[in-house]
């Protein structure tokens, strides 16, 4: 039987990555894949990247570390100077020339091909886009919107933070869920245990517990945490295991307030709890 592990969105949590490291130990697969957003989110981007590049293992380039190199080459948002990116332009200042190089160089897409078996297409996000992901209630309709033209039978993405296995027409999808910011209401960091035999690929979440504190702790140590917001948000998505991000900003323009400001993140946060 021939496992490969998959491992996705670890977001610069490095503590959640040890922990799935450690555990790659006892479950031993014969392969692991990283399948993209290795950085941003969380405090330690560029001591993850480091020990994935070390690693030698196949690695496919998700949305944010596209994002990270268009940032380091001098295509920015618009308002890069507004403190709301502050937590980002730190993180990027600790990135050498050597990992920008090595994210730029990254594939868009891997394929685990095994005799007799069903091939894999590995992408961050979709066949299409690296930053469109397969959700738990999308239609088959728009899924399959999605793989028209796919000639893979197994695609798998990763990028929403939500574990996913479903069979659509002819396809089948799979998400292995985030490593370091999970968005499915449970806080461990969680990677896919791919398996063939003989007939069919079986698909097994893991799912991790680590220390949390251990990354606020390396937030705060950094300094990110206190040089902005964004970094606030981050840690509130790790703590509630939800997505918050986007929510957020969207909140700020509809209420007009600003972005970087406590008492803006507040009130979201009181909102979000369900308090009015």
């Amino acid at each position: 039987m021939v496992r490969i592990a998959v491992i996705a969105d670890i977001h610069g949590n490095l503590p959640a990555l040890r922990a799935v490291m450690a555990d790659l130990e006892r479950t031993a697969p014969d392969q692991v894949i990283v399948d993209g957003d290795l950085v941003g989110r969380g405090p330690q981007s560029r001591e993850v990247l480091d020990i994935i590049a070390a690693a030698g293992w196949p690695v496919v380039q998700g949305n944010h570390e596209a994002f990270w190199v268009d940032c380091l080459q001098g295509h920015v948002p618009s308002d890069w100077d507004d403190g709301w990116w502050e937590p980002i332009r730190m993180a990027l200042g600790t990135i050498s020339k050597e990992l920008i190089d090595w994210m730029d160089a990254l594939p868009t897409q891997h394929l685990v091909e095994l005799p007799g078996a069903p091939t894999i297409q590995v992408v961050h996000g979709s066949p299409r886009r690296n930053n469109e992901g397969f959700y738990v209630l999308d239609s088959d309709e728009t899924i399959l919107e999605v793989l028209n033209g796919t000639p893979y039978p197994v695609v798998l993405g990763a990028h929403t933070h939500v574990p996913l296995d479903r069979r659509v027409g002819n396809y089948r999808v799979l998400n292995p869920g985030s490593v370091g910011a999970p968005f499915n209401h449970d806080p461990a960091a969680q990677y896919m245990l791919l398996s063939w035999d003989g007939k069919d690929w079986q698909a097994d979440l893991q799912r991790v517990g680590y220390d949390r504190e251990e990354t606020f702790r390396a937030w705060r140590e950094t300094g990110i945490w206190d040089a902005g917001i964004a970094a606030q948000v981050f840690g509130y998505e790790l703590r509630t295991a939800s997505f918050h991000f986007w929510h957020y900003v969207r909140y700020c323009k509809e209420n007009d307030l600003p972005l970087n400001n406590a008492d803006s993140f507040a009130s979201y946060r009181q909102r979000a709890n369900g308090h009015h």
